[in-house]
C-alpha cells in the first residue's frame, strides 16, 4: 500500500563558493557542512542491507531534517538580500524516478539553481517518510495474534502511525508542487529538468500518498485481510472456522467509498506520472495496481453490505466484479467465478519478478496488494456460492449492471494540508551571526566524490516497489 522510493544521492557542494553573507557570516559553511553530513548518510544508506536500512531510517530522517533548516534559511535570506550570490550554484542529484533507458543506475543530472537543490533534498524528506509507513506497515502485519485488547490496539497504532507518515508525505508533495508551479526562480531554466523535479509527478505523488493514507485508514476495520494472514501460517487452522466480524450496513457503505476515493487517488497519480515523458514505468504500473486494488476492496465491501441483507446474488456479483477488476476472472458471466487460471497467471508474474530480485521476496508482494485481495476475493466467493447453491439459490448479477452502481469517493483527510518549510530558530540565527565563516565547522569540501553509491547492497531481501510485505504469523493485527 505504500510505494517503495530509491533515495537519490548527490555529490558535494560547497555553499561558500557561491553565497557570501554579511549578516550571518557561519550560514553558508554551516550549511555546506549539514549537506555533507546528509549526503554521507544516502551513501551508506544505500550500501546496507534491507534490514538495515529499515533500522536506519531514524537516522537518515534526522540527517535530512537537520540539514532542511539551513537550506531554507540561505534560500530566505537571499529572498531578502541578506546573501550575496558570488557564482551561479549549480547542485547534482540522481534522478530515481526519471525512465531508465540502460540496464545501469541512472546518472547524477546538474542543474543550475538553489531551487534543484531545494526540491530534490525535500523530496528525499517525503522519501523518507513514505518508507517509515512501509516499516510500520510491515510490522503491524508481522505482529503476532492479538491475545487481548492491548495487542490489538498496538497494531492499530502501528497502521495509524503509517497513515501519519503517508499524510506528511502528501503534504511535503503539494508544497513542492505549489512550490514549482508559483516560484518565481523555477527550476528549470532552460535546460530539461528530469521527472523527479516536475509539478507533474508532484502532483502524481501527493495523489499517490493521499490514496495510500485512504486505504491504511480503511485497513484498520477491514477484517478480510486476516484471512490472507491465516493461511499463510501452515501451524493455523482458525481461518477454517473463524469467520472475520462482519462491519455493520453503514460501515460497508462508508468504506466502500472510502476505497473508490482512493482508487481516483491512484488514477490520478498513475494519468500524472504518464503525462511527464520521462518518467519510469515503475511508478505508473504501481499506481494502476493500487487504483485496481482499492477499486475491487469498494466492490468487495458492497458486496459485504449485500450479503449482510440477504441479497447473496448480488453479493457474489459484487465479489466477481471486484475480480474483473483486478483482472483475475476467466470466462463470461455463467462461470462460477473462480480465480483459477487468472489467480496462477498473477502468481507466476509475482514469481518471475522475484527471481529477477532476490529470494527473500518470497515475503513480499509488488503489486500493491492486488493478489493479497484477489485471494480474499476467492475466499469470500467460495463460502457464499457454497450457501447460495445449498440453500438460497439466488440469481448471480451480472458484473456490468453492478459496476455501473459504484458510489462516488469520499475523502477522509483534507486534501489542501501543505508542509510548512522549517526554519533555524532566533537562537541558531543569532549564533550564526556572531561566529565567524568556518568557525568550529567541519571542510567537508575535500570529501572524496567517488562513485561507490552505484554499489548497491540490497541484493537479497530487498523490497520491490509497493511490496506489500506478507506475514508468516498467525494474525493480521
Amino acid at each position: 500500500m505504500t510505494f517503495a522510493f530509491i533515495l537519490p544521492t548527490t555529490s558535494p557542494v560547497n555553499f561558500t563558493t557561491s553565497f557570501a553573507s554579511s549578516s550571518a557570516p557561519s550560514l553558508p559553511s554551516a550549511t555546506t557542512t549539514r549537506r555533507a553530513l546528509l549526503r554521507d548518510t544516502l551513501k551508506r544508506f544505500k550500501r546496507l542491507t534491507p534490514a538495515e536500512q529499515y533500522n536506519n531510517l531514524p537516522s537518515l530522517l534526522s540527517s535530512v531534517s537537520e540539514y532542511l533548516p539551513y537550506l531554507y534559511t540561505v534560500d530566505a535570506y537571499i529572498t531578502s538580500q541578506d546573501i550575496t550570490p558570488l557564482t551561479e550554484f549549480e547542485t547534482e542529484w540522481r534522478a530515481v524516478l526519471s525512465r531508465r533507458t540502460v540496464p545501469t543506475e541512472l546518472p547524477r543530472i546538474r542543474r543550475k539553481g538553489l531551487d534543484y537543490e531545494i526540491c530534490f533534498a525535500t523530496a528525499t524528506l517525503a522519501y523518507v517518510h513514505t518508507l517509515r509507513a512501509r516499516t510500520f506497515l510491515a510490522t503491524a502485519i508481522q505482529a503476532p495474534p492479538p491475545t487481548d485488547n492491548n495487542a490489538t490496539n498496538t497494531s492499530v497504532h502501528l497502521i495509524n502511525q503509517a497513515k501519519d507518515q503517508m499524510l506528511t508525505a502528501a503534504s511535503i508533495f503539494l508544497y513542492l508542487q505549489n512550490r514549482s508551479a508559483t516560484s518565481e526562480r523555477g527550476v528549470a531554466g532552460m535546460q530539461p529538468m528530469p521527472a523527479d523535479v516536475t509539478t507533474s509527478i508532484y502532483n502524481a505523488l501527493w495523489s499517490l500518498c493521499l490514496a495510500s493514507a485512504t486505504l491504511l485508514a480503511v485497513l484498520k476495520d477491514d477484517p478480510y485481510p486476516s484471512i490472507v494472514a491465516l493461511q499463510h501460517d501452515k501451524n493455523s487452522k482458525e481461518w477454517m472456522y473463524k469467520a472475520p466480524t462482519m462491519p455493520t450496513r453503514g460501515r460497508s457503505l462508508l468504506l466502500a467509498r472510502l476505497c473508490m476515493y482512493s482508487a481516483d487517488m491512484a488514477g490520478k497519480a498513475a494519468a500524472g506520472v504518464a503525462a511527464t515523458p520521462s518518467s519510469g514505468a515503475e511508478l505508473k504500473g504501481y499506481c494502476e495496481d493500487l487504483a485496481k486494488t482499492a477499486k475491487a476492496k469498494a466492490c468487495r465491501f458492497l458486496g459485504v453490505d449485500a450479503e449482510g441483507q440477504g441479497k447473496l446474488g448480488e453479493a457474489i456479483g459484487w465479489v466477481l466484479a471486484g475480480k474483473e477488476v483486478l483482472g483475475m476472472v476467466v470466462g463470461g458471466e455463467g462461470d462460477k467465478g473462480k480465480l483459477g487460471r487468472g489467480l496462477d497467471m498473477l502468481k507466476k508474474a509475482r514469481e518471475e519478478r522475484k527471481m529477477e530480485k532476490a529470494p527473500m521476496e518470497a515475503l513480499l508482494g509488488p503489486d500493491a496488494g492486488k493478489m493479497e485481495e484477489a485471494m480474499v476475493l476467492n475466499e469470500l466467493e467460495r463460502r457464499w456460492r457454497r450457501i447460495n447453491d445449498s440453500v438460497n439459490f439466488h440469481k448471480v448479477e451480472p458484473t456490468s449492471s453492478l459496476l455501473a452502481m459504484l458510489p462516488t469517493g469520499r475523502p477522509v483527510f483534507p486534501e489542501n494540508q501543505t508542509w510548512t518549510p522549517p526554519k533555524l530558530s532566533s537562537s541558531e540565527l543569532l549564533q550564526l551571526q556572531t561566529q565567524a565563516p568556518n568557525g568550529g565547522e567541519i571542510d567537508w569540501t575535500g570529501v572524496d566524490d567517488s562513485d561507490d553509491d552505484d554499489i548497491d547492497a540490497r541484493g537479497e531481501g530487498s523490497m520491490p516497489p509497493g511490496g506489500f510485505p506478507r506475514s508468516q504469523s498467525t494474525g493480521y493485527y
